[in-house]
């Protein structure tokens, strides 16, 4: 690939490049800069607000529950975050927004030569997310869309979360199942109470399981015939997984084909969640030209996404299963989501993970991070342009060098930063 055709491009916000225009310019001057992804800072009008499902006011807590995924036992997954729901004007959208200074820096940007995305949020946030089946959230998040992609000059939307809960937050893969979720699938041909009786048929199976013998079969090896035989799996779990990935596919075609009829040359896309568990945040990689005009591979978030989840789930595992070590339970995790085989560690203490910062210097970072880059390619449409999301910073050079150097290497497309300390010295004052 020509150099000229690789993407290099850098997370932002308006303020960093107000505050720091030489910081931009001499990215693009030493490691060729040429599109920066900026959080959408601006206001929206008032025929677009009058869109939102919170009607033009803060929802109490009672309303955001009504808004909200709800888990199959019919409670709203994790009011913890309703503060932050709260100040917002709709769902994934600031309330406090200058148009005058987000306009500043796009403006400011395109003199310096760069292409311009914005990465706008959307119906998640971390653990709470707005039901992706009501129409008055589909109709917000559309017309959101559609007024980024025609009022600032963008190149493209990079809009991040859309998808479901992250897998670290196990409650999450249990959403959405409220009635606008249930007369959804069954317009899409699923049946919701069957889902929910095979789901906890499921669990039923996994508790029965006897710790000690599992751990002695996770060391000898545990395959995907296991897992449905050892917990009785019906067809409805497959369906809930399919399910919850068909509608983010229509929801984003919808959004797709919006911003296509509106902003023709505007590129519509979404991060990607990490390629071993994008079916668990509802993203189907084999479908992603369907939704969008290009791939995101977020694997920069090494801690909350990946480390987290393994986790997470190996302390849920011991939760439902008497007698099943902790390491047993780490390597069952690794083994399931794909993740086996490359050294992570062996115990929860040896991720550190009150000190997510340093994370990267405690496992196999470039082998975790390349995994899921080669699984991307495996999956995406061969002719998707991909562009994988890695940190420039915290990683160590070799490391980056490694991730960037295997990403050509597998015909991806570009490289989009979070931070830059390893790539370049800059004195933030």
């Amino acid at each position: 690939m020509a150099t000229s055709d690789w993407l290099t491009g850098i997370y932002l916000t308006t303020s960093e490049v107000l505050k720091y225009p030489d910081y931009v310019e001499r990215l693009r001057d030493e490691i060729g800069l040429n599109t920066v992804v900026m959080s959408f800072s601006g206001e929206l009008p008032e025929r677009v607000l009058a869109k939102s499902p919170y009607g033009g006011r803060v929802p109490t807590e009672a309303e955001l529950g009504e808004l909200v995924l709800r888990h199959f036992d019919g409670r709203p997954v994790d009011p913890r975050e309703y503060d932050r729901a709260q100040a917002l004007c709709g769902p994934g959208v600031s309330a406090t927004g200058n148009d005058e200074t987000f306009r500043q820096a796009v403006g400011q940007l395109k003199d310096a030569g760069l292409k311009v995305w914005t990465y706008g949020g959307a119906w998640t946030i971390r653990r709470l997310m707005f039901c992706p089946s009501r129409v008055d959230v589909r109709e917000w998040m559309e017309a959101v869309c559609v007024h980024w992609a025609t009022q600032y000059e963008l190149d493209a939307l990079d809009i991040t979360h859309f998808r479901y809960p992250m897998g670290s937050f196990p409650l999450g893969l249990f959403g959405c199942t409220c009635s606008a979720c249930a007369a959804t699938a069954g317009e899409m041909g699923y049946d919701m109470d069957a889902m929910i009786a095979d789901l906890k048929s499921a669990r039923k199976g996994l508790q029965n399981l006897d710790g000690k013998r599992l751990s002695e079969v996770v060391r000898l090896g545990f395959g995907f015939f296991d897992v449905m035989h050892a917990l009785g799996l019906r067809s409805g779990v497959l369906d809930w997984v399919r399910f919850r990935c068909d509608l983010v596919v229509r929801n984003l075609a919808q959004f797709k084909a919006a911003v296509r009829r509106a902003a023709p040359d505007t590129a519509f896309g979404t991060d990607t969640y990490p390629a071993s568990m994008a079916l668990t945040a509802g993203h189907d990689y084999l479908r992603w030209g369907e939704m969008a005009d290009f791939a995101s591979p977020l694997v920069s978030h090494i801690s909350a996404f990946v480390c987290n989840t393994f986790i997470e789930w190996a302390q849920f595992l011991q939760e439902e299963i008497p007698d099943l070590t902790e390491e047993d339970a780490l390597q069952l995790v690794y083994r399931f989501l794909g993740y086996d085989g490359m050294g992570l560690p062996e115990t929860v203490a040896a991720y550190g993970a009150d000190e997510p910062a340093t994370l990267a210097y405690r496992i196999p970072t470039a082998d975790l991070v390349l995994r899921d880059l080669v699984k991307a390619k495996l999956y995406l449409p061969a002719d998707m342009p991909s562009y994988p999301i890695i940190h420039g910073e915290g990683w160590g050079r070799d490391t980056i060098d490694r991730i960037v150097s295997e990403s050509r290497r597998l015909g991806h497309n570009g490289i989009v930063w979070q931070g830059t300390s390893e790539l370049m010295d800059y004195e933030f004052k």
